[in-house]
């Protein structure tokens, strides 16, 4: 897996807090944001792809009307 350092703002108490219950597992942090970052992915991919795919085919479609409309506009 590559891996690459972002920075992020976070609410410090939480952070804080965070880290105590990390420790007593011996965690890390970005053990935690990572497996909360692959959660969320892995959910958009099942609950939101279908979804995703209708509204892209309406975007697209929206896209055509648009270049229709713009055409018959400069002409």
């Amino acid at each position: 897996m590559k891996k690459i350092r972002v920075n992020i703002s976070v609410d410090k108490e939480l952070l804080d807090k965070a880290k105590k219950k990390l420790n007593l597992f011996g965690g890390k942090i970005s053990t935690l944001f990572n497996a909360y970052l692959r959660d969320f992915v892995e959910s958009i991919d099942k609950e939101f792809n279908q979804d995703y795919k209708n509204m892209s085919e309406k975007i697209k479609e929206m896209e055509g009307k648009i270049k229709k409309i713009e055409k018959s506009l400069l002409f």
